[in-house]
C-alpha cells in the first residue's frame, strides 16, 4: 500500500481528520452482487446504471458493471487509507517531539532555579562564613540496599573459603610416585610417612617432569580411547558383512525357487497336455526333462552356481554361535564351521553333511 500513486486531491490532505474515510465492504456482502447492489456514499465516483428492463443488456454486462465499480472502490479506500495512515504516523511523531522538547525545557528551567537558589545560599554566608571556599554542593544518589544475609549464608561463604585454602594439595615424592603409594606428610615435618621410615629426604619431581608424565598419562587415555573406537568399527564391519551374508543366501534361495518354479511349470504343462490327448514332439518331451534335470543337479551335492562365493570371517566376535545354518529347497544349507586354520568359515554343506563350496577366513577355496 505504501507504492500507491496518490492523486493531488489526496495529496492536497494536511490532517488526518481532512480524510473522508470509506466503510470496507466486505466481498460476500449482498451490495456487491448485481441484484443487491447499493453504491458508497462516500464514493465520489458514478455509480453503474443496471437496467433490467432492457433487452439488450444482458446479465454478463450487468456484472461487468458492479465489479468495475467495486473494483475502483476498493482502490480508492486503500489509498485513502494509506494516506489517512501516513498522516496520522506524521502527527504523532510530531506530538512525541513536541512532548519530549517541553519535558527538557522544563528539566532546564528546574536546573536554572536550583542553581539560582544555590548562589543565594552562598550570598548569604558571606566571606567569613564556614561555607567560603567550598565547593558546590552536589546531589547525593540513593544508596542500593543490599540484602542482609543470613548467619547460614556467611558460614557458607567462609567454608568456600576455607576449601580452596585447604585443597593445596602437597605434590606426591619420587619414592611415593615409583612405588605407587599414597605420600602421607607428617604434621610438622618437611618428609612424608615413607621417607621418614626410610630415614630419607623427600625428593621431587620440577614442573617439566610433571609435564610430560601428565602429558604422557593423557596420550595413553587417547590410546585406549582409539583402541576401543577400533574394536567397535571392527565389530560393526564383521556385523555388516555377515548382513550381506545372510542377503546373498536370501537372493540364492529365492533363484533357486524361481527356477524350480519355471521347470515344474513347463512339466507340469507337458503332463497336462499329454492327459488331455495332445501329441508332443519327443525332442520336446525329452529336452523339458533335461532341462530340468540340469537345474536339479545344479543345486544339489552334484554342484553349486559358478558365481556363488561367501564373503569370509576375519573374527569370531561377530559370530554368535559355531554352527548357524539355513536350509534351501534345493539340498544344500548354508553354516560356519571352523577350517583348518582354526578360524570360522562359511560355506554350502550338502545333505549328507559334506562342504560343496566355501571360503577359507585364509582367502583359500575349500
Amino acid at each position: 500500500m505504501t507504492n500507491l500513486q496518490l492523486p493531488a486531491r489526496m495529496l492536497a490532505w494536511k490532517a488526518s481528520t481532512n480524510v473522508v474515510r470509506m466503510e470496507e465492504v466486505p466481498i460476500g456482502d449482498p451490495r456487491r452482487t448485481v441484484q443487491g447492489f447499493v453504491p458508497d456514499n462516500k464514493f465520489n465516483a458514478p455509480a453503474p446504471k443496471l437496467v433490467f428492463d432492457d433487452p439488450y443488456e444482458e446479465e454478463e454486462d450487468r456484472l461487468n458493471k458492479v465489479t468495475k465499480y467495486w473494483k475502483v472502490c476498493d482502490q480508492e479506500r486503500l489509498m485513502r487509507e494509506s494516506r489517512y495512515r501516513e498522516l496520522r504516523g506524521a502527527e504523532e511523531a510530531a506530538a512525541s517531539r513536541k512532548r519530549s522538547e517541553d519535558a527538557a525545557k522544563k528539566l532546564k528551567e528546574a536546573q536554572e532555579k536550583e542553581e539560582e537558589k544555590e548562589k543565594g545560599k552562598e550570598k548569604e554566608a558571606g566571606p567569613s562564613g564556614s561555607a567560603k571556599g567550598k565547593a558546590k554542593e552536589v546531589l547525593k544518589t540513593p544508596k542500593k540496599t543490599t540484602p542482609k544475609k543470613s548467619k547460614c549464608d556467611v558460614r557458607l561463604e567462609s567454608k568456600e573459603e576455607e576449601e580452596p585454602e585447604g585443597s593445596e594439595e602437597r605434590p606426591a615424592c619420587i619414592y611415593c610416585v615409583q612405588k605407587k603409594i599414597k605420600c602421607e606428610p607428617l604434621d610438622g615435618r618437611k618428609v612424608c610417612a615413607a621417607c621418614h621410615k626410610r630415614k630419607v629426604k623427600c625428593e621431587f619431581f620440577d614442573k617439566t617432569a610433571w609435564t610430560v608424565m601428565d602429558g604422557s598419562e593423557k596420550i595413553a587415555e587417547a590410546v585406549r580411547d582409539l583402541t576401543k573406537l577400533e574394536r567397535r568399527r571392527t565389530a560393526g564391519l564383521l556385523e555388516k558383512s555377515w548382513y550381506d551374508l545372510d542377503i546373498c543366501a536370501l537372493n540364492l534361495e529365492q533363484m533357486v525357487d524361481r527356477d524350480l518354479m519355471e521347470a515344474d511349470g513347463k512339466v507340469l504343462t507337458l503332463l497336462d497336455m499329454k492327459s488331455r490327448g495332445v501329441e508332443i514332439l519327443a525332442d520336446v518331451e525329452k529336452r523339458v526333462m533335461a532341462n530340468r534335470s540340469s537345474i536339479v543337479a545344479s543345486y544339489t551335492c552334484q554342484g553349486t552356481p559358478p558365481d556363488f562365493r561367501l564373503e569370509p570371517f576375519r573374527s569370531e566376535s561377530s559370530l554368535a554361535s559355531s554352527t548357524v545354518g539355513k536350509r534351501f529347497h534345493a539340498g544344500f544349507t548354508l553354516s560356519t564351521f571352523v577350517d583348518c586354520c582354526g578360524r570360522r568359515v562359511g560355506g554350502l554343506v550338502g545333505d549328507s553333511g559334506r562342504l560343496v563350496e566355501g571360503i577359507c577366513a585364509c582367502s583359500h577355496s575349500i
